[in-house]
């Protein structure tokens, strides 16, 4: 048996086999597990697994952190337990069928919050690595027009831009992909209905700007390019629709089984699902760039300072849509990103500090690789759950650091003009088109972060204890 089969069977184990899960998700550096009753997971057995950094159960959730062997774990999990059938210890067949619930918990507005953040963040798994890519291409594209390489307006720009802006643009259908995977719903018929948003004659309406009517019922004049709330809500009422339609007898119908739902759901997207997501967009976005206007410095550090506790409990995802909506709207993110990249950066300082302190060799190794991960590709999680959350006494002078970066960002007015990762080698995204100075700000205000996170952990002193000791410092000494 392979290392990330048997890795995968200790998992499904311990987290009380199939018939307590409902859906297996994954980020960068995460598993994402949707449970149904958390008493049947064995958090302290799912902590010692092979190449588990850190796994916490809450509402329902497991997430386990496990960047050395996701990718496989992830795959053979969704291919032998979620995909198909196996057979058990005990020899009986185990089948990855939709258990119902029966013991129904009590709406609460928590779990109405908590669903909302799993839809908004297992939608937009699948594209993560796309967004990274798409941002740290324009980035790039940046680099080349303030070095006066590419001239900004020329063919050349112009299609660069596109190539980068590509999946942006698109965001719809991709989110679309997700969000079906997510409800459960025909994936062809949730991307028909992103098409109908995205249709180039709807768009050209649109930016005529007159009236738009449906059988004289006045259409909303969006363009939902970019946009990522409108198609996740469409493509949750897609799901509840679905439902309504997924009966035995609706089978005969072949494949015109769902033709009953894309008659509804086609002008619904346009007169009622689509304005409305976009509605709530409109609202967050201005909501947050509201406070930026209104109290920057109070704003900004203070996300700065929180921003840590989002990231640890899984719920950053939520600034994604805003981040981009501003993206949109303004060309550049001045509130929200900006918090991610000092707190990778005060992670990275943390890091340096715990590598040079560091007496054992465990220490320093996994110090190291943590560091190199947050320059490389921003990926904070080893230092997160590894250091920082395992020795405790890192996560005051962490989070100070972070603080006093977001304070610097904001007095500077320092703004992200793509959304990639913050690390070293995607500063880029901090260029200006346009000139200016906001590059170079940004890179001293992230070696000021990395600086007071340095010095800060050094002086506040790291503790080694929970680390195995090495066997070649003890000998080293003789």
């Amino acid at each position: 048996m392979e290392k990330h089969e048997r890795i995968g069977n200790e998992i499904i184990a311990n987290v009380g086999r199939l018939t307590n899960v409902g859906s297996v998700a994954r980020c960068y550096t995460r598993l994402r597990i949707r449970i149904k009753d958390d008493a049947k997971v064995e958090l302290d057995k799912l902590n010692e697994i092979e190449g588990v950094v850190k796994a916490f159960a809450s509402e329902g959730k497991v997430q386990i952190v496990m960047p050395g062997y996701l990718d496989k774990v992830f795959e053979y999990i969704n291919a032998e337990f979620i995909g198909g059938s196996r057979v058990s210890e005990a020899g009986s067949a185990v089948r990855s069928v939709e258990v119902v619930d029966k013991n129904r918990k009590p709406f609460t507005l928590k779990r109405l919050l908590n669903g909302v953040l799993d839809a908004i963040s297992n939608s937009l798994t699948p594209v993560i690595g796309g967004l990274a890519m798409a941002g740290l291409f324009l980035a790039l594209l940046n680099l080349l027009t303030v070095s006066h390489i590419v001239a900004q307006g020329s063919q050349t720009y112009r299609l660069l831009y596109l190539m980068g802006n590509s999946l942006f643009y698109f965001l719809p259908f991709l989110v679309a992909y997700g969000a079906s995977r997510y409800f459960k719903t025909n994936t062809i018929l949730s991307l028909m209905l992103a098409g109908i948003m995205m249709q180039p004659d709807f768009v050209k309406m649109v930016s005529a700007g007159s009236a738009i009517h449906l059988f004289g019922i006045p259409v909303a004049a969006v363009d939902y390019s970019t946009s990522l709330i409108p198609i996740l809500v469409t493509v949750w009422v897609q799901s509840l629709l679905e439902k309504v339609v997924d009966r035995p007898w609706m089978n005969k119908f072949g494949l015109l089984k769902m033709f009953p739902v894309f008659l509804i759901m086609a002008p619904l997207t346009l007169l009622v699902t689509g304005p409305i997501g976009q509605g709530v967009a409109s609202v967050i976005a201005n909501g947050s760039l509201w406070i930026y206007d209104q109290a920057p410095v109070v704003g900004i550090t203070l996300l700065s300072l929180l921003i840590g506790f989002f990231i640890i409990t899984g719920s950053h995802w939520v600034f994604f849509p805003v981040a981009i909506a501003n993206l949109k709207q303004l060309g550049y993110d001045p509130f929200l990103w900006v918090a991610f990249a000092v707190w990778n950066f005060a992670e990275l300082g943390m890091a340096l500090a715990i590598l040079v302190k560091g007496k054992k060799r465990s220490v320093k190794t996994f110090s190291a690789t943590a560091a190199f991960s947050i320059a490389a590709s921003g990926i904070t999680e080893p230092a997160v759950y590894g250091l920082m959350l395992k020795m405790k006494k890192p996560i005051i002078p962490s989070t100070i650091a972070s603080g006093v970066g977001g304070l610097f960002f904001s007095l500077c007015q320092v703004k992200v003009f793509s959304l990639v990762t913050v690390s070293i080698l995607s500063l880029p995204q901090f260029i200006n088109p346009a000139g200016g100075n906001n590059f170079v700000l940004a890179v001293v205000g992230l070696l000021l972060t990395t600086a007071v996170s340095f010095v800060l952990n050094w002086f506040w002193g790291i503790d080694e204890s929970m680390f195995d000791e090495d066997e070649i410092e003890a000998a080293a000494e003789v």
